[in-house]
């Protein structure tokens, strides 16, 4: 699948969603939010992969947010048809990362600015490094921010946490990241890659059927009490109990070897 402004490839299981405009800070356009969109869905629907790595090119940026060229196209749109652009395109990035099937993983690789802030804290984990820093930048130019940070970010960090970045729009550096837990680790930039990629591939070896079982009672669990979650685990545990999966897990556990899981 060919894009203009992100790279999608995959490999052993792992799908690398890229933001691919270096020269412009990874900055977002409407073209780059409708290939965004095609290439989520077409991850989503892909039975082959367990995880999805979302990240941006260069060194300088994960996404530097929308691209002050791309105003003029909004200059002769109406409230209604902005509305409308916003829910169905901007959100269908957001809405798609946080529904993603299987576990996400966002790399941030420097500047993560307005919905390169909003999307990333869509994604199950997220790791930084020294050149990573987050802005809520909609606030500088008197808009909300756009693409699901008042939703995603107190679930993330807490609400205090997350007004005091969303009402000011201040910078948050790796440090306070990792410290509130917007990160949950800060390696250097030169291992970021590295690192990014030890962790999917561990994710990767893991049983697909149980990831995204897992996945599903920790979301749905925000939403639900203790009884019906565990209602939905017990149901879970006994679908797990009966595939090849769980065999081979059980055998390689006794023979004392690393596992091979196919997700049956």
């Amino acid at each position: 699948m060919d894009f203009e402004t992100i790279k999608l490839e995959k490999e052993n299981n792992i799908a690398t969603l890229t933001l691919n405009r270096p020269d412009r800070a990874n900055s977002v356009n409407q073209q780059m939010m409708k290939e965004l969109n095609t290439a989520l869905a077409d991850v989503a629907q892909d039975d082959d992969l367990r995880v999805l790595v979302f990240t941006g090119a260069g060194t300088k940026a994960f996404c530097g947010g929308g691209d002050i060229a791309d105003d003029d196209v909004y200059a002769d749109w109406n409230m209604e048809q902005m509305r409308k652009w916003v829910r169905k395109v901007v959100h269908g990035i957001t809405e798609k990362l946080w529904n993603m099937p299987i576990p996400t993983i966002a790399s941030i690789n420097g500047l993560a600015v307005g919905g390169g802030f909003d999307w990333p804290c869509a994604c199950d984990i997220r790791i930084g490094c020294d050149k990573s820093r987050f802005m809520a930048a909609q606030i500088a130019t008197a808009l909300v921010p756009d693409s699901g940070a008042c939703y995603l970010l107190p679930r993330i960090v807490g609400l205090s946490n997350a007004l005091d970045i969303l009402y000011t729009g201040r910078w948050v550096s790796a440090e306070e990241s990792l410290e509130i837990g917007l990160l949950s680790k800060v390696v250097s930039s030169d291992d970021l890659q590295q690192e990014t990629r030890k962790l999917a591939e561990s994710i990767a070896k893991s049983s697909p059927i149980v990831t995204r079982f897992v996945k599903q009672l920790v979301y749905k669990g925000l939403g639900t009490d203790l009884s019906t979650n565990l209602d939905l685990t017990a149901a879970a545990t006994a679908m797990t109990m009966f595939t090849k999966d769980h065999e081979e897990g059980v055998a390689a556990w006794l023979e004392k070897r690393e596992p091979v899981y196919k997700g049956k």
